[in-house]
């Protein structure tokens, strides 16, 4: 006879970004702080093994695990060079450890909140979890980990995969109040490729070489140009190696499944990757701070959410489709922002918050030879 389910409030499948920020969250609401809450993940999530970076006018729910925060940002293409000033933004880099050991150490004050180290095999409509080790039962579960990028006509389908080194060098190196958002200045080989430079002090820096294509590179690829970024453009030849961090994410502007049931998907399998640039940590806290809310509130989780297709969505895939299309260099696009709008309206842009005036800047700084029939064939796609 098989054992009856474990029994919870609520389950949190992944203890990666998605599901510790909900764990976060949820436990922010007094009236959340006695739910019984499983949190499942097959990894014991000790070891550094990403790097989060996002921009915001204010305090994070986690400013003490910031690695180091900006001011200003470089951009560079091959025909404009600049510092920008990003104020009321601050740039904001995190290490997935010091996050990690931050959430935890706020769930070992909460006897109700457990933490199990399971596969996770299959998830039911019914609020049912299969694992490796057990069965367990929630009235929500909350899923990051078990999705599939939906594959429909007349979407888009991109990746961002990059490589990043932290290095330390022997002499000082880097100015650590001057980090590099994009530099196009490297070879683009038909594809939108740059480079990304964080300095944490003068002798230490993460250097990433990221790409906007269809597919991921070789391996040695990345290597290849790193090194030569790194001799070419920061004059750096001796130098260690400390860390390395490999990542693909989905760039597609076909909507995620938003769960079934009781199962509801957060993180990027709930959509929460932007499809035009990748970043997912500033989205994943609206995700969470919404479904927590809510829960607080006596509502479903996902009540009041913004349907998939709003404004920002559709311009996703008007830029994606430019991009796909290649009738434009893809630095070009960032190159007309950068050279002639305040870098505050681009990322506030890119962070969702601008409103339909400063929408119109944007778009009236880049090709409209190239984006308004972009715009026309997305339209009658829909």
């Amino acid at each position: 006879m098989a054992a009856s389910p474990m029994t919870y409030d609520y389950i949190i499948a992944g203890a990666g970004a998605a599901g510790l920020s909900l764990v976060c969250h949820l436990l922010g609401h007094q009236n959340l702080q006695s739910k019984r809450i499983l949190l499942l993940d097959r990894d014991l999530k000790q070891t550094n093994d990403r790097t989060w970076c996002f921009w915001e006018t204010g305090q994070s729910p986690f400013e003490s695990c910031l690695k180091s925060q900006w001011a200003k940002l470089h951009f560079h293409s091959p025909a404009f060079s600049a510092l920008l000033d990003i104020s009321p933004y601050r740039y904001k880099m995190l290490d997935s450890l010091s996050f990690y050991q931050h959430c935890f150490e706020l769930i070992k004050r909460f006897p109700n909140v457990e933490f199990r180290q399971d596969e996770l095999l299959a998830l039911e409509p019914s609020g049912l979890v299969r694992g490796k080790q057990a069965v367990y039962q929630a009235a929500y579960v909350f899923n990051s980990v078990l999705f599939q990028i939906p594959k429909l006509p007349q979407k888009h389908y991109l990746v961002q995969h990059f490589k990043g080194v932290f290095i330390k060098t022997a002499a000082p190196a880097f100015n650590p109040e001057e980090p590099t958002l994009m530099d196009f200045r490297v070879a683009q080989h038909q594809d939108c490729r740059f480079m990304y430079v964080l300095p944490i002090n003068a002798y230490e820096a993460l250097v990433e070489y990221t790409g906007f294509s269809e597919a991921a590179l070789a391996p040695e690829a990345y290597d290849q140009e790193l090194q030569a970024y790194l001799r070419d453009f920061l004059g750096i030849t001796q130098y260690e190696i400390t860390h390395e961090e490999f990542g693909i994410i989905p760039m597609t502007d076909a909507p995620f499944s938003k769960g079934s049931g009781r199962v509801v998907n957060i993180g990027t399998a709930g959509g929460a990757t932007k499809a035009s640039t990748g970043y997912t940590f500033s989205f994943i806290q609206r995700q969470c701070a919404a479904i927590a809310k809510n829960q607080a509130q006596g509502k479903k989780p996902l009540a009041g959410s913004k349907a998939a297709l709003h404004k920002f969505a559709f311009y996703d895939s008007v830029f994606l489709r430019v991009l796909l299309e290649k009738k434009q260099e893809p630095w070009r696009v960032f190159h007309d922002m950068f050279s002639k709008l305040p870098a505050s309206l681009i990322l506030k842009f890119l962070n969702e918050e601008t409103h339909l005036l400063e929408d119109l800047r944007i778009m009236n700084a880049v090709e409209k030879n190239i984006f308004l029939p972009a715009v026309f064939r997305q339209a009658l796609a829909r």
